[in-house]
């Protein structure tokens, strides 16, 4: 491997490694609502969020493969009444979305480091 190529491959590890560690911070130091409905309506949220962010994902032609499927697990287990899953899904989903999304950002700015150099 060049060594180009390794920089590149380093680099892309280590931000999505931090920017994994930050999300995900972000995303279960929430404060858990006490009463059903607020619960409900949290859910609702996070579930527009992930498809939202899904959907941002996959315009941007950067979907991972397994983001799909794990939605429709996410669905089956809310409908199953499984919330407190459903929720750990949604947010693993949203999650997996937003690090595609930065992927694609991270490879639109670096695109020239992948192009190769002719010594």
């Amino acid at each position: 491997m060049t060594r180009n190529k390794l920089q590149l491959v380093l680099i892309l590890a280590t931000s999505l490694t931090m920017l994994t560690a930050c999300l995900d911070t972000d995303l279960t130091s929430g404060s858990t609502a006490s009463n059903e409905h607020e619960h409900a309506l949290d859910i609702n949220t996070l579930i527009e969020q992930a498809e939202q962010a899904r959907a941002e994902a996959g315009r941007l032609g950067f979907e991972w493969s397994v983001t799909g499927p794990l939605l429709e697990v996410a669905h089956a287990t809310y409908k199953a009444g499984n919330h407190e899953q459903a929720t750990t899904l949604f947010q693993e989903v949203k999650l997996q979305s937003l690090l595609a999304i930065d992927q694609a950002r991270y490879a639109d700015e670096n695109w020239q480091m992948l192009v190769p150099v002719i010594d």
